[in-house]
């Protein structure tokens, strides 16, 4: 008499742990149809697009109904091109599943313990995932194991049932949970349809947009090791206060910095006193707002450190020696908030008789920190990277199901065709159909009364009402926590659509004398006058 050798629980999942993966070539998951990679996405341009497409898949020529479905958009190079949402147009995958026998007998939807698809974007050779750690979101990692499945929880072997459940419990005990790719859901379709068919019939929707990016920063250009010539082209924009360069008298020395002196916006061709004081304003414009070197930064402490090195001349006796000087990192700070910010010079800050001549050590090292100040200015300004980011970017979709087993057995995964490679078209670059906005007659424009309001601060208030020649020389105060009068400005959003209207008319009129673009942006017909 032979008995069953029974394992202790930890020791039965240590064993299977060890074991194979089980063949699961039985069961086909394919596009609907069998028709290959290039079959597996049919488009819809129905408001009601899955019913649309389950509609035609009903039909008794449905091979023929979906083929029109799939003779879509390709770009020069023959890749598949996608529409977002915004062109009404919407895409999905059509599969079936069946078993790997004589008659090709559909799986029962009964079987079926989960299904789904994964979206993989193409890096090179390798593809990516769009991975989540909880609610974190890490962006488009390689997938190193692509036919691994991609829910971490499900790639070790637990049973059915309430032995399942402590199986889930003892390894979420025991092991932290890994990372997971995005699954995308699939559906099975009406059991009507399957029946009529004699298919198991899988669909779903590709999601084309998304409003998820990746929690962490993007990550900033490597200005150390650019090309050569872009590298050359960095360097000629930061400004001659960066580099090396010889001594130079400074601009209205000894004058008191006035906010309205504006030296960014005098002509740098000018010469003279003006040439100079706007090369000094762009100076300290690159300091304040590309560098952020008045901040908190490592590579911004740094770069005011190099600059306090230089000891600017404030003033001299009569013999010509220095009698007060000023670090420069110092006064550039201080220079800035009043010449580039607009306040106050409280501290009766004044101009230097002169700059330093910069070494070519010093000037190498000035420039070195300012590209290390881009990079960490980079990192703050750039926020994560959209999930569907970038125009070029070329996506396939990889179906899978997970088929039950045996009560004390685990689901198997059976992975599907690849589909083709597609691109997601942007936003502005759709072939839908326009939407249609009605605007009104100038007879009907009493009748429209004001349907939004506006609270205006006192300060804006001013602004809008004042003399536009008196505020440029007086600008308003702030509101601050005095006394004043804010107002409620109510209009009507037709109204503002029309004036938006005209204008712009006006300004494409004037921009095709440059882009010669009326041809493709405006397209007028004429309709009978609407009832």
């Amino acid at each position: 008499m032979v008995t069953a050798l029974t394992l202790h629980p930890a020791a039965r999942r240590k064993l299977l742990a060890q074991m194979p993966a089980a063949d699961t070539h039985d069961v086909v998951l394919r596009p609907l149809g069998g028709g290959g990679a290039r079959s597996m996405i049919v488009s819809a341009d129905e408001q009601s697009f899955v019913d649309a497409v389950l509609t035609d898949v009903g039909r008794e020529q449905w091979q023929q109904a979906l083929d029109a479905r799939r003779g879509r958009r390709r770009g020069s190079d023959g890749v598949l091109e996608l529409s977002q949402p915004v062109h009404r147009r919407f895409h999905m995958v059509l599969l079936e599943a069946f078993c790997r026998e004589p008659g090709s007998p559909r799986v029962d939807p009964a079987k079926l313990d989960g299904m789904g698809m994964v979206i993989r974007r193409s890096a090179g050779i390798a593809r990516q995932g769009w991975i989540t750690d909880g609610t974190r979101r890490l962006g488009w990692k390689t997938i190193s194991q692509g036919d691994l499945d991609p829910d971490p929880t499900r790639r070790t072997w637990i049973r059915r049932g309430a032995p399942g459940q402590i199986d889930t419990l003892i390894l979420a005990r025991h092991m932290p949970t890994p990372p997971a790719e995005e699954i995308v859901p699939l559906f099975v379709a009406p059991p009507d349809l399957c029946d009529k068919l004699g298919r198991t019939i899988l669909y779903g929707l590709i999601p084309v947009t998304s409003g998820e990016r990746q929690d962490e920063p993007e990550p900033p250009p490597d200005y150390t090791s650019l090309p050569p010539d872009e590298a050359q082209l960095l360097r000629d924009h930061l400004s001659e206060y960066l580099k090396q360069r010889a001594a130079l008298s400074m601009p209205r020395p000894k004058e008191r910095l006035l906010p309205d002196w504006n030296p960014v916006s005098l002509n740098p061709a000018a010469g003279g006193d003006a040439g100079r004081l706007n090369a000094f304003g762009i100076f300290l414009q690159q300091l304040m707002v590309e560098l952020d070197a008045f901040g908190n930064g490592t590579a911004a402490r740094e770069l005011l450190r190099l600059l306090d090195t230089l000891q600017l001349p404030m003033d001299r006796d009569a013999f010509g020696r220095i009698t007060a000087s000023m670090p420069a990192g110092q006064f550039a700070k201080a220079a800035a908030h009043i010449l580039i910010a607009g306040e106050a010079n409280t501290s009766d800050l004044r101009m230097p008789l002169e700059w330093p001549a910069i070494s070519a050590s010093l000037g190498q090292r000035l420039t070195a920190q300012a590209l290390a100040c881009l990079s960490q200015r980079h990192t703050a300004l750039a926020p994560g990277r959209p999930k569907y980011d970038g125009d070029a970017q070329l996506y396939t979709v990889r179906p899978f199901i997970r088929v039950r087993g045996h009560d004390d057995c685990p689901s198997r995964l059976v992975w599907g065709d690849i589909s083709e490679t597609f691109r997601i078209l942007p936003w502005w670059d759709g072939d839908g159909p326009a939407t249609k906005i009605p605007l009104p007659s100038p007879r009907d424009f009493r009748k429209m009364k004001p349907n939004v309001a506006f609270e205006v601060p006192p300060s804006l208030a001013n602004l809008l009402r004042g003399n536009p020649a008196d505020m440029l020389k007086n600008p308003p105060p702030d509101d601050g926590g005095g006394i004043g009068i804010a107002w409620l400005c109510s209009f009507s959003i037709p109204i503002i659509t029309i004036c938006a209207f005209l204008v712009l008319g006006i300004f494409l009129s004037l921009f095709d004398l440059v882009f010669r673009w009326m041809a493709f942006i405006k397209i007028c017909i004429p309709i009978p006058k609407p009832k």
